[in-house]
């Protein structure tokens, strides 16, 4: 499977943002609901890759990026339109939850 999350931290961050679609999925290295939901999330970046631009954040790594929108727990999901947060989830979830989430957007 082809590798669709770009993983980000504060230096590029605010960069990556410039995209008109992107969602971006907190997560804890060691964090084992974090590990499962990573296959998850990629099915969604690969079925949206051309559309949403997909960004991963290490809480640890960059604990700043974290603070600076509320994320107090992971695996959680922003999705930011126009550089914006519009939505988000908090938790491991099925697939659906997010291609809802972008879908409301296209």
């Amino acid at each position: 499977m082809e590798e669709y999350m770009i993983q980000v931290d504060s230096y590029d961050f605010d960069d990556r943002l410039q995209y008109p679609k992107v969602l971006v999925y907190f997560y804890e290295h060691m964090n084992l609901q974090c590990r499962g939901f990573d296959a998850i999330i990629e099915e969604v970046a690969e079925k949206y890759n051309e559309s949403v631009c997909f960004l991963s954040v290490d809480i640890e790594q960059s604990p700043d990026i974290a603070n600076r929108y509320g994320v107090e727990s992971v695996p959680y999901v922003i999705l930011f339109s126009d550089g914006l947060p519009v939505s988000d989830v908090e938790g491991a979830n099925l697939p659906g939850i997010y291609t809802d989430m972008i879908e409301g957007l296209q």
